[in-house]
């Protein structure tokens, strides 16, 4: 899926994003999974969430790709309903239409942690999709996957210009609620990474799947310390935020503390079947090109067109200015 040749003819890097897949089925669930938090989960999904979407308008976000030269794929979380054993195993065969670990990065939701279980039940089934290029997983000795996600982020990949921090802002959250949170180990490891030299000359790209601010979020679907988040960022800021987790098409800007603005940008879901503006179903193309000083960051969402039955371009968006 990746573009053979990085680096196209503007020298410029391009990815896609794309998040809240939701594209697993869940027929048949063995009765004593259910016995938790996931009961509600189950029956949203009988309910709603299988009809509003949809894994073969994700094939055709898979064919809208091929045409993009695109050299790196981010999936920022969501890709299961409630996180059972056999919907990571269906997840994963999707993400092998999509690349392969070395030019696709994915990060977990909310949904994919809905209770702990453990790693080898759950995420193990897209583990070389989730770790940097050194890959030590194995080394960790926690077998929940809870415990395993709060000791290995952030995770970081350097591809050219580019360097890819990815955050965890997912833990088993009590019943009715979707919040997130980054714990104080990982903070502190997101600031030492924030300032190491070896990568002050790279575009700072940050995933993560709870939106950093409250702009658009209720109280219960938030960061739960995304004031910390947010002042770290703006003392040691990066390039470009993006998020999931809202279904919503976003763009805000973060103040920071040397004048720069930091644009964090929230999506719709990848397979929605809304026909909502806002909430329509996108994947976001986001070419980077070095200015003197600065990134220039251009973003273009491609959304589904329903009539057609196909990803169709908007209009191009620069979210970073050369200076």
């Amino acid at each position: 899926m990746s573009h053979p040749n990085a680096g196209h003819a503007n020298e410029s890097y391009r990815f896609v994003q794309l998040s809240d897949l939701h594209l697993s089925s869940i027929d048949r669930p063995n009765p004593l999974q259910l016995c938790n938090k996931r009961i509600l989960g189950y029956l949203s999904w009988l309910k709603r969430r299988r009809f509003t979407h949809q894994e073969w308008i994700l094939d055709r976000a898979i064919s809208a790709l091929h045409d993009l030269a695109v050299d790196y794929h981010l999936v920022t979380g969501d890709l299961t309903h409630i996180g059972l054993k056999q919907e990571f195993t269906q997840c994963r065969r999707w993400l092998n239409k999509l690349g392969t670990g070395a030019d696709t990065l994915v990060i977990p939701g909310n949904h994919d942690l809905y209770v702990d279980s453990t790693w080898q039940d759950s995420f193990a089934a897209w583990q070389d999709l989730m770790l940097d290029d050194v890959g030590l997983v194995s080394q960790l000795k926690q077998k929940t996957a809870a415990g395993k996600l709060d000791q290995m982020y952030p995770q970081v990949r350097v591809r050219q210009q580019v360097v890819f921090i990815a955050l965890c802002s997912v833990f088993p959250a009590p019943w009715l609620r979707a919040t997130g949170r980054i714990n104080q180990q990982q903070l502190m490891r997101l600031k030492f990474v924030l300032n190491d030299p070896a990568l002050a000359d790279h575009c700072k790209v940050l995933l993560i799947h709870h939106p950093i601010t409250m702009t658009h979020t209720r109280k219960r679907k938030s960061l739960l310390n995304h004031a910390d988040v947010c002042a770290l960022l703006k003392h040691s800021p990066v390039d470009l935020v993006v998020h999931g987790h809202g279904h919503t098409r976003t763009l805000e800007y973060l103040a920071c503390e040397d004048g720069r603005n930091t644009p964090i940008v929230g999506m719709a879901s990848s397979s929605s079947t809304s026909a909502h503006e806002l909430q329509r179903a996108e994947f976001k193309l986001f070419d980077v090109r070095r200015g003197h000083h600065n990134w220039h960051i251009s973003m273009q969402s491609y959304q589904f067109d329903s009539t057609a039955e196909q990803f169709k371009p908007a209009e191009v968006c620069v979210v970073s200015e050369l200076v």
